[in-house]
């Protein structure tokens, strides 16, 4: 089973992982302390999926972590607009930063769907068509 195209969107779960972490560190509590560590606990687990799904060494286990991923996005999703609606941090959470997650998340179900197609997928193409259903919905 060919998984180069997921180590680029594992550095890019990364990558949102580290801008979510510079966000909420520091802040004082303002009764959503625990929101905070929600989030973060969000991130990191989609991460630990993504990361698992690149080791993975069968199909089936593969979209078992990759699944688990697109639920954990959707989770933290919710959790970023309860923070803001919370007004959670003073300005709230940045709207590219949540394009970015919807993004990643677009990219993830598109390669469950895609993975045991005969498509050629590559990380570009993969990338345009995630772009594209996400300014659909």
């Amino acid at each position: 089973m060919n998984t180069a195209i997921t180590q680029p969107i594992y550095q890019e779960a990364m990558s949102i992982n580290r801008t979510i972490q510079k966000l909420v560190r520091g802040y004082h509590s303002n009764g959503t302390f625990n929101l905070a560590f929600k989030i973060k606990d969000d991130i990191i687990s989609i991460c630990n999926e993504l990361d698992q799904g690149v080791a993975a060494r069968f199909e089936h286990t593969f979209e078992d972590y990759y699944s688990r991923a697109v639920q954990s996005s959707n989770e933290l999703l919710d959790h970023v607009r309860i923070a803001n609606a919370a007004r959670m941090l003073k300005g709230g959470f940045p709207e590219e930063l949540i394009q970015r997650i919807r993004l990643l998340q677009m990219k993830l179900i598109l390669v469950l769907e895609l993975f045991k197609s005969e498509v050629a997928l590559d990380y570009i193409t993969l990338s345009n068509w995630a772009r594209q259903k996400v300014a659909m919905n």
